[in-house]
């Protein structure tokens, strides 16, 4: 896993990135081979802002949040690009069973007369 934190406006915090590498190492089970996570972290006004960018298995996902707390953001934003991974899932799913594809019984094969 590539990840990458930068911060705008505010001084960089190794709390903070450790925080950010462990919660991005649980997006890595959703996908095969390598992934890039970029984080940017801005704080505006009294808004603590988390923007993240996932590239994996040639797909992007994205999220966003604010709050009065950084680690909120990341949670929640978080939560929102593997809420999109798994609809994303879900519909892969969906596409192949309506398509035929038994990936889950292949020994269930149509039978010819």
């Amino acid at each position: 896993m590539h990840l990458n934190v930068s911060f705008k406006h505010i001084d960089t915090s190794e709390t903070l990135k450790e925080f950010i590498h462990e919660k991005s190492a649980t997006l890595s089970k959703y996908f095969e081979g390598k992934i890039s996570v970029n984080w940017n972290l801005t704080i505006e006004k009294l808004n603590k802002i988390a923007h993240c960018h996932l590239v994996g298995n040639n797909m992007d996902f994205f999220g966003e949040a604010s709050t009065e707390d950084f680690k909120a953001s990341i949670d929640s934003a978080l939560e929102k690009i593997e809420k999109q991974i798994r609809k994303h899932k879900e519909i892969v799913k969906d596409h192949l069973h309506r398509n035929g594809h038994r990936a889950s019984h292949p020994e269930r094969t149509p039978q010819t007369d």
